[in-house]
């Protein structure tokens, strides 16, 4: 049978429901969404060619216009099919008519069906207030529908389907009524597939694609069903002979009517004919006697028992299911290759160097490479007036005083840490000019004399190889200056002018040692992305032969308006046109966010363009990173960051030589103190050392393995020996509002409502290939574990602690750790909970 339906609403309300059972084939397509679920028995459903065989409980979302048949199999059948019109959705979402969604039950294994236990329930919400129409029903109806929606759009893969891609158009829908139509009158005589092509004026073989494509069979197997349809109803319903039912339904010879027929219902007719006569059907459920068609209407079936049926539904579901998702990690540790660089561990920065003198700063660094272990550290000011490098003696002779520089290095050698030494700022005594930046008034102009900029560079190196040995500081990085396409900001010039400021300081250097490493030229993400500033860069390098042994960026996820733009904002500020508090405010107001691959577009995108003209493959360091530009955004202070952290660490994988967190500490200085312990600064430690939720992101990194088993979204698993890690996070990226630029829901108590709308995440992880005795430690890191912004908001947001206070603090924010002992044969199970925002790292470690 054929058939495709216009249906209208009923009763004013968006959708039908209807309960059947199928007893006969058919194909048919219409403007709704259908979901079909099966009350009892079986029924095969066929979507696009492909046949589907759907049993109790199943069900299936069939999408507007999908061509699609159904066929009853050997079982009785009770169908709800709950049909749908899309122009509800269409005020919020317009491409609904358009939307192909993959939901298929039976797809799924038995402990998945709990994503799809949802979408029963709304079912049964909405039949069984359709039919109870209780007052306030088509509200609440409409309700359902609006959730059921969000549900399906956001839980399950769907496609928007271009014009040229729709299922059907309009020309089609004739075409193929006008060849069913033609069937079914000629149903029992002779037909062919050019007799019908000669009546549509077009060539076989375009008439035969044409009905592969559309309706997922061939012409031949399309008549074949159609011609079965018919011989079963006459099975059923008269006592004709076999042969003359054969005849009646057009097939060739009694011989392939037996072979189509035992293909389908896994007996011959006579055998059918035989069930159908000794089943007793009496009224009962059905309510219909042995001579009547089983094809039943909704009135048909018993209601109690449908009913009952969609209370079930009901019952065991935990509304709650629509807050989490299951995730379902299979590992065999035998698996692997790739390894997990610590290319992270390399770099972390700081301030400025004269905060580094500072016992209470060094008491937090120390506690950082106890637990964590960088590498290298890198920070500005290095040259600043601070560092009481530059004087003059009695004759007015310029003379050099090291003895800060010598203590701030000693003390990264004594904790096993290497310095990365940005060579800025200018100091006084070489200025050209008075254009300062930051509270502490960093000079940020050229020298005066270049030779007097390059002695002070030379003297310096010398100084430190006297002290550390030459073997120790070629080990160390000296990038030449901080920013230098911000002119006007962190340069007082233009970008010829810093390549040869750069060329000199270069050659300076390489004058001392060949081996010594330098690079540059520390521009920000948006000049690489929006301006040949990069290339130029190179290609002067290139060009005039000067070395160049790595490239340094700075990356934040904020966009800013165009860098000209800033400069002459800048500009104002200096010559007093505007204070630098309208500046600074006028900066933080033009920023918009990149999307949350930001870092790894970047650094795809830097190493292209190094790779393009460089005729080898210099480092590329990334000397300051965060989740914001702005040393007092309040997202600093959240769990959010933690896993901006992980996931950009994990993604960028093999991508970097170093991703450098701007800062490890809150005590730095661009802007005054902030008064709140959480005011948004940079640092993973707050001032007073209360580390953050961002502290511990790195400390949990610190306990993978050299080897990747297993990468996923949001997964880690590695492997160091017989020892298994696993670290699991639940990432959510700002909103689109928060996107756009408006901070107007981020205050200092509510920090955490400029996020995408996330679930929850329940992993159930299987562990293949480990045996013997295991020690398993976990880590959870969230807003109720390890967070101490999150333990100071429910404690009350106090200002200006006590050291009772802070203390209480330390105590209450580390992650939750659990023990637990295990002895595996072969294959272990897990199974855990990760909120959003949260992380939770699982480490198997092998006793015997």
């Amino acid at each position: 049978m054929y058939k495709y339906e216009v249906i209208r609403p009923e009763n004013d309300l968006p959708i039908r429901e209807i309960i059947h059972s199928v007893d006969s084939f058919e194909m048919h397509w219409h403007n709704l969404m259908e979901i079909l679920l099966v009350l009892e028995g079986t029924v095969e459903v066929r979507i696009g060619g492909q046949d589907y065989y759907l049993k109790e409980n199943d069900f299936i979302l069939i999408n507007c216009n999908e061509l699609h048949s159904t066929k009853r199999t050997k079982d009785d059948n009770i169908l709800l099919a709950l049909q749908i019109n899309p122009d509800f959705f269409k005020d919020y979402f317009p491409q609904i008519n358009k939307i192909k969604i993959d939901c298929k039950s039976f797809n799924a294994r038995k402990e998945e069906q709990g994503k799809f236990d949802f979408i029963r329930w709304y079912i049964g919400k909405i039949v069984l207030e359709s039919n109870k129409k209780i007052k306030g029903y088509k509200l609440r109806i409409g309700s359902y529908l609006y959730l059921l929606g969000d549900y399906l759009i956001n839980n399950f893969k769907y496609d928007i389907l271009d014009n040229d891609k729709e299922e059907l158009r309009d020309s089609d829908i004739f075409r193929l009524k006008r060849i069913a139509d033609y069937v079914n009158v000629n149903i029992d005589k002779k037909i062919t597939l050019k007799e019908i092509a000669e009546k549509e004026h077009i060539s076989y073989y375009y008439l035969s694609h044409f009905i592969k494509d559309k309706t997922g069979m061939s012409f031949q197997e399309y008549l074949n069903y159609m011609r079965l349809d018919r011989a079963v109803n006459m099975l059923r319903n008269t006592d004709k002979s076999i042969t003359e039912i054969s005849n009646n339904s057009g097939f060739s010879n009694i011989s392939f009517f037996n072979k189509i027929f035992k293909e389908n219902y896994s007996c011959t007719p006579t055998g059918y004919r035989k069930q159908i006569k000794d089943m007793h059907i009496e009224d009962g459920i059905f309510g219909i006697n042995k001579k009547q068609n089983r094809s039943m209407s909704y009135l048909d079936v018993d209601r109690n028992s449908v009913f009952k049926k969609l209370f079930s539904y009901l019952k065991p579901t935990d509304i709650n299911i629509k807050s989490k998702e299951i995730e379902y990690i299979d590992i065999d540790i035998s698996d692997g290759g790739e390894l997990l660089s610590d290319y992270w561990k390399r770099l972390i920065t700081f301030g400025r160097a004269s905060e580094g003198l500072r016992s209470s700063w060094q008491e937090q660094l120390k506690e950082v490479q106890k637990e964590i272990g960088f590498e290298y550290i890198r920070f500005h000011g290095i040259f600043s007036d601070d560092m009481m490098i530059v004087n003059r003696d009695e004759k007015g002779s310029i003379i050099y005083n090291w003895s800060y520089v010598n203590e701030l290095f000693d003390f990264f050698m004594e904790i096993d840490i290497k310095p990365f030494v940005e060579l800025g700022f200018m100091p006084t005594e070489f200025k050209s000019s008075d254009d300062t930046i930051f509270w502490w008034e960093a000079n940020v102009s050229q020298p005066k004399d270049t030779n007097l900029w390059t002695d002070l560079v030379v003297s310096f190196i010398k100084n430190c190889i006297n002290r550390y040995s030459l073997k120790e500081v070629e080990s160390w990085y000296f990038e030449v200056w901080n920013e230098s396409d911000l002119e006007n900001v962190f340069w007082i010039g233009d970008k010829e002018d810093y390549f040869k400021f750069y060329r000199e300081t270069v050659l300076a250097i390489k004058s001392v040692s060949e081996k010594l490493k330098v690079g540059g030229p520390s521009i920000t993400y948006q000049t690489l992305k929006d301006e040949p500033w990069l290339e130029e860069f190179l290609e002067y390098n290139v060009k005039n032969n000067i070395p160049l042994d790595f490239v340094s960026l700075h990356i934040y996820p904020e966009y800013f308006s165009p860098r000209k733009e800033a400069s002459e904002i800048a500009s104002k500020a200096r010559k007093g046109e505007i204070s630098w508090d309208i500046a600074y405010n006028w900066w933080k107001n033009q920023k918009i966010y990149y999307d949350k691959d930001h870092v790894y577009n970047v650094s795809e995108l830097a190493n292209k363009k190094i790779n393009k003209i460089m005729g080898y493959n210099p480092e590329v360091h990334i000397t300051e990173w965060n989740a914001s530009a702005f040393g007092r955004n309040l997202i600093h202070d959240t769990c959010f960051v933690s896993n901006f952290i992980i996931d950009n660490i994990l993604k960028c994988n093999g991508k970097l030589a170093s991703l450098g967190y701007w800062t490890f500490t809150d005590i730095m200085e661009e802007e005054k103190v902030g008064i709140s312990e959480f005011h948004g600064n940079f640092g993973l430690i707050s001032k007073s050392g209360l580390k953050k939720s961002s502290y511990f992101a790195y400390y949990l990194l610190s306990k993978l393995g050299k080897e990747i088993v297993k990468k996923g979204n949001e997964y880690i698993v590695t492997r160091d020996g017989d020892d298994v890690q696993i670290l699991l996070y639940n990432y959510a990226y700002f909103d689109e509002l928060f996107l756009r630029g408006d901070t107007s829901l981020l205050t200092n108590t509510e920090r955490y409502s400029i996020y995408e709308d996330k679930k929850s995440k329940e992993a159930k992880i299987s562990i293949l290939g480990i045996k013997g005795k295991y020690k398993i430690t976990s880590y959870k890191l969230n807003r109720e574990n390890g967070s101490s912004f999150d333990e100071w908001i429910r404690m009350g947001a106090p200002e200006s602690m006590t050291d009772e206070e802070l203390g209480y603090l330390k105590g209450k924010s580390q992650p939750k750790m659990t023990i637990d002992y295990i002895k595996v044969g072969k294959i272990h199970k897990l199974e855990t909970y990760v909120p959003v925002h949260g992380i939770e790292l699982i480490l198997l470690e092998k006793m015997f």
